[in-house]
């Protein structure tokens, strides 16, 4: 009989999104263990309930991701939980990748996989099996001692992964909820081949044990396609694979939209580019194979912020790079940060200046949140602009889900009306735009859902929430 694995997704109580790391993870087990997976994203965790489930599927280990932010607390709940039944609490992701000791002292850890999974986990399982097997890329607690080991030499080959594990989710016809027009979202990439300051792709650990930037054939976002059409009983015409960098270069652009065409699936898709990268070939290419949208970062309009950055964004090329896709047809999100560390208010005013003269059916703003390990973040702590925690869980209010602060040298009754100023009036343009884009692209149920549940209503309801939010 296979042992059992059971995999936690903590997420965000406002946002529902497929566990995508935890169902490639699952994958690579299913041969050998007996993986249940369980994602909370989206809906509130209760405690009786976690606990209830942990003791019907009566797991050897438990492995929880875990994002920097909101999703700490969350899923120090199900650890502690999950701990006290007497299991092996195993954490993943991006947060104990970053900060493995600081995670390991926690008694309701017991070890780590730190950068990718896939095989490190594998073997983890193995050594809890009792299997004498040197390990590499995880941190644990040996004698009540910390050991983190070094970054394991086996990089994943994107291309030879089996197909995420969908099938195993619960209840996987949640994340497709319209009869058609459904976006399955698709990871084609590991690692990002830039390194901006405020990214967690800048992180050490992350840059040593993720390894360099990956991107998988073009195929397999059309394998995964079939095999999630397969499964779910609504229609899926868009493929979302955008991620930190999808991209990368025109040659690949070639290749990614030829498999699109030649698939005859009549398939839409979003993407994430640079503007630095970005060319009206490469817009030519995505939009005659039927790209919809495009997410492209500007996040300064200072010429010093951009160099700090690692994200030099030239004005009139942006201009002219944005009017043309705009011209194809093709839906144009920039995002921005307010409150950059260092940032002065005249530099706040040269962005506000960006945003007014680079077009954009959305210009996406939001304010600068601390991302530990990061250059930014290094910044911060030397100004003495954040404290750095000294508890796993007092994480929860950093990271780009967690709280509004300003490490920036601008005042904050400037920074903050601002932002709010800037933003009720992109949002309400965005609001119509993306109106617009739904019935360009006959989204009916789309538009009728976004009259009643959009942003606005989002953050209302978020804000009344956080007002009573308590996690039982």
């Amino acid at each position: 009989m296979k042992k059992k694995i059971l995999l936690i997704e903590p997420g965000a109580r406002h946002t529902l999104y497929p566990p995508i790391g935890l169902m490639h993870l699952a994958a690579v087990l299913r041969d050998e263990y007996e993986v249940c997976i369980k994602d909370y994203s989206g809906e509130e965790i209760i405690g009786e309930e976690v606990k209830k489930i942990i003791e019907e599927i009566n797991p050897f280990i438990v492995g929880v991701r875990v994002l920097t932010g909101p999703p700490i607390p969350r899923a120090v709940l199900v650890s502690k939980i999950a701990k006290n039944l007497g299991k092996t609490v195993v954490w993943g992701g991006p947060h104990p990748t970053i900060l493995p000791e600081q995670s390991l002292r926690e008694e309701y850890i017991d070890s780590v996989v730190i950068g990718e999974g896939e095989h490190t986990f594998k073997q983890l399982l193995k050594y809890y099996e009792g299997e004498k097997i040197k390990l590499e890329g995880v941190g644990m607690k040996t004698n009540g001692k910390i050991k983190i080991t070094p970054a394991s030499k086996h990089n994943i080959d994107l291309d030879k992964l089996p197909m995420p594990a969908w099938d195993l989710v619960e209840n996987v016809n949640k994340y497709f909820p319209n009869k058609e027009h459904n976006m399955l979202p698709i990871s084609t990439t590991r690692g990002c081949a830039f390194k901006c300051g405020f990214c967690h792709n800048s992180n050490k650990n992350v840059k040593e044990y993720l390894g360099c930037y990956r991107i998988a054939n073009p195929k397999r976002a059309i394998e995964e396609y079939k095999f999630v059409q397969n499964l779910i009983k609504n229609k899926i015409d868009i493929l979302d694979v955008g991620e930190d960098l999808h991209l990368v270069s025109e040659d690949y652009a070639k290749r990614f939209c030829d498999e699109i065409k030649n698939s005859g699936l009549n398939l839409k898709w979003f993407t994430a580019a640079r503007y630095q990268t970005l060319t009206k070939e490469m817009i030519d290419l995505i939009a005659d194979s039927g790209c919809i949208r495009v997410l492209l970062g500007v996040e300064s309009g200072s010429e010093r912020i951009q160099m700090m950055n690692n994200k030099v964004v030239k004005l009139e090329h942006a201009k002219e790079m944005a009017k043309y896709l705009r011209k194809k047809g093709i839906f144009a999100t920039n995002a921005y940060i307010f409150g950059h560390p260092t940032e002065t208010e005249e530099e706040l005013k040269q962005t506000i200046q960006f945003i007014k003269e680079i077009p954009a059916d959305e210009n996406l703003i939001q304010l600068y949140r601390p991302m530990p390990g990061t250059p930014y973040f290094q910044i911060c702590v030397e100004a003495g602009r954040v404290k750095v925690p000294e508890r796993l869980e007092d994480w929860g209010g950093f990271g780009v889900l967690g709280h509004d602060v300003n490490v920036s040298e601008v005042p904050d009754k400037i920074l903050f009306s601002n932002f709010y100023k800037t933003n009720a009036l992109q949002q309400s343009k965005y609001w119509i735009n993306q109106q617009k884009f739904f019935l360009r692209n006959n989204m009916y149920e789309e538009f009728f859902r976004n009259l009643v549940k959009n942003r606005f209503t989002f953050k209302l309801k978020e804000f009344i929430e956080s007002k009573n939010e308590k996690i039982e």
